[in-house]
């Protein structure tokens, strides 16, 4: 075996070829005695991978002798991150054409759960093309340049596997990629933890999460049925992973790569928390449910009546769901339709997707309002939903709680949760944009990460709360509402425990005490959420020094209604 190491300031990085010119060569970073494999940064040459000779950005010094031809790297350290799974066009992997799914499963008789339609409507067909992503990911590789391609492994997946994930600022994606979680993508994956995947790759995640994930070669689309019927593309397959949580986990579950010494050995949830909603649930009641307690049994909500996935005479199934997954966002859609000025876009869609979300924010808490005593009461929020009370990416997301406090003849004496315009400045020039104005009165859910002392040293960036999620390197606040099961010294494990904040294990619901005002008879409460702040877009547009997307969304937020609140939860009580 020949070696050669590229140094830098604080670590070794062994280069291995077996054989002599086998492709792709491998790294491996050696820090205080572990490993972490990792690839050398791709050029042209031999199928996309560097000859020694094409590393961009080092010094080679090259000795030659009859024996041996050592290297020599001296290179800085960059943001190639390796992690297992699928690496780009391994086992040869290729997917169908959105437009292709589209001829079959596009126009069929199940009105807003007709597959195409109800999949246009969902968010994951537009992960690619989402503004406030774009404008992060534009800020993520201006702090570590390069890192970009692990968002993109998520939101293009079909980019990260066929190998159209570098430039790391997504402009090598085509138009297929722009599709986000396409049909056949997603259709495609198998369980990158099973034997099935072992097969297919040859390096084999520690656990679920990380875009660790690992897609069939074949033709062979996975669903709840293998009987289909009919003249069809493509083969089909029954997949119990399809109809379990673990299917969210590799986009669900992230972590910073960067954090962790050895990514071959350590699961996803034990470093670096981005994100944990797949932990949340994993860990909550629900995961042991089965499908009733799965992510797809509310996310993929279920169609009455069942229904069929072609509109060429395929089988009438009864159980049969909405193909677009439905969550929190009811504002994104909008400033994604206007930026892309609606391509490859459908405007019954996009106002499906918002419809269908803000009914289901509808059922993710209950609130109720008892007197505690003279001139107080207390707020209970109870969460009904199977991870964390809000959950998903933190930045800019946030939860809180407006009452106000009315006489007998309904005059308000008090308000607590206030929103509404706020001076402040972008860009050095005065603005007025809408905000929470006492989030100090209140009670805020939010999970706030932060930089470290230390990491804002290296960075040059102030210590504290912060929206550069890949240099955060702790979490500052996390007070928000567990799921039911909840237990302490699990989500501990899971880097996921509540910060600045106390829950008992059991306890998925949270107690606000109401100081009531002298005269209050009547209190009015709605629980608000939000999942983009002022203070993030702000952030967004002014921290972004490589392209123009931090502007442009500042004004489509502008122009599609400020990414409003919602009133997911309501209360009204005679005191």
């Amino acid at each position: 075996m020949k070696r050669s190491i590229l140094r830098t300031q604080k670590r070794n990085i062994e280069y291995r070829s077996r054989g002599g010119p086998t492709w792709p060569p491998r790294a491996t970073i050696m820090n205080e005695g572990n490993h972490t494999g990792l690839p050398l940064p791709r050029s042209s040459s031999r199928q996309g991978w560097p000859s020694p000779f094409g590393v961009r950005h080092s010094i080679l010094v090259i000795r030659y002798s009859l024996s041996l031809c050592a290297l020599t790297f001296v290179a800085q350290a960059g943001a190639q991150v390796f992690l297992p799974g699928m690496q780009p066009k391994e086992s040869g992997i290729e997917f169908a054409k959105v437009q292709q799914c589209q001829m079959c499963h596009a126009r069929t008789r199940n009105g807003p759960a007709d597959p195409f339609l109800s999949w246009q409507s969902g968010m994951m067909s537009q992960a690619a093309r989402d503004p406030v992503f774009r404008a992060a990911l534009a800020i993520a590789n201006q702090d570590i340049a390069g890192v970009g391609e692990f968002c993109l492994r998520c939101h293009a997946p079909r980019a990260w596997l066929e190998d159209r994930s570098k430039p790391a600022d997504g402009s090598a994606l085509n138009e297929e990629d722009m599709h986000g979680v396409s049909c056949d993508v997603c259709h495609r994956f198998v369980d990158p933890l099973s034997d099935e995947a072992r097969k297919l790759i040859k390096y084999v995640p520690p656990g679920y999460g990380n875009a660790m994930m690992v897609a069939d070669p074949a033709n062979v689309v996975r669903g709840p049925y293998d009987d289909c019927e009919g003249a069809m593309p493509h083969n089909t397959k029954k997949s119990e992973y399809h109809a379990s949580g673990n299917l969210c986990a590799p986009c669900h579950n992230t972590s910073n790569p960067l954090q962790v010494q050895d990514v071959n050995a350590a699961p996803p949830h034990t470093f670096g928390h981005i994100e944990r909603t797949y932990s949340e649930w994993v860990l909550s009641e629900f995961a042991g449910q089965g499908r009733q307690g799965s992510c797809q049994s509310c996310h993929y909500q279920t169609v009455k009546g069942g229904g069929q996935a072609s509109r060429f005479g395929s089988l009438q199934r009864d159980y049969f769901v909405m193909h677009g997954p439905v969550g929190g966002s009811i504002w994104v859609q909008d400033a994604t339709f206007l930026l892309w000025n609606g391509k490859d876009m459908d405007q019954k869609a996009v106002d499906l997707g918002k419809q269908r979300a803000a009914e289901f924010l509808k059922t993710a808490a209950s609130l109720s309002i008892k007197s505690s005593g003279p001139g107080k009461a207390v707020l209970r929020i109870t969460n009904l939903t199977g991870h964390k009370l809000p959950t998903g990416y933190p930045e800019g997301r946030r939860m809180w709680v407006n009452a106000r406090f009315l006489d007998s003849s309904g005059t308000l004496l008090k308000e607590i949760g206030r929103y509404g315009p706020k001076e402040d400045t972008l860009f050095g020039k005065p603005v007025t944009a809408p905000t929470l104005l006492d989030p100090e009165q209140t009670r805020v859910y939010e999970c706030l990460p932060a930089i470290s002392e230390a990491q804002a040293k290296k960075y040059s960036k102030k210590p504290g709360k912060s929206f550069h999620f890949v240099l955060n390197d702790f979490i500052a606040k996390d007070n928000r509402i567990p799921p039911k099961g909840f237990k302490n010294s699990s989500f501990a494990e899971h880097l996921s425990q509540p910060v600045d904040a106390a829950y008992a294990d059991g306890q998925h619901w949270d107690d606000v005490p109401l100081e009531l005002p002298v005269g209050c008879e009547r209190v009015v409460v709605n629980l608000m959420y939000q999942p983009v702040s002022w203070e993030y877009i702000k952030f967004l547009a002014e921290e972004n020094k490589t392209d123009d997307w931090g502007k442009r969304l500042y004004e489509a937020w502008n122009k599609t209604g400020q990414c409003a609140p919602t009133v997911i939860a309501e209360a009204d009580a005679k005191l």
